[in-house]
């Protein structure tokens, strides 16, 4: 099992989301752990764009102000 953890610093910007998007299509992780996302919304969309078209299922938590927000993606065939 392929666990990655990444203290993101912040993931609102392009650059950043298609960092992330490499990083699962090259590491292709079973869970992938982002912290300091620093966003106050997470949804769908967004996590799609991140993990591509495989089944996924995800969890966060915001950001308080300008600080914190985690993020937490799975492959749902090999996570429940």
């Amino acid at each position: 099992m392929k666990i990655v953890s990444w203290n993101i610093r912040g993931l609102g910007g392009l650059e950043k989301r298609k960092e992330v998007c490499k990083l699962v299509g090259d590491l292709k992780p079973f869970i992938l752990c982002l912290q300091e996302t620093k966003l106050q919304r997470c949804d769908v969309l967004l996590c799609s764009n991140l993990w591509g078209n495989s089944s996924h299922g995800f969890s966060y938590r915001p950001s308080v102000g300008a600080s914190g927000g985690l993020l937490t993606l799975w492959d749902s065939s090999e996570v429940e």
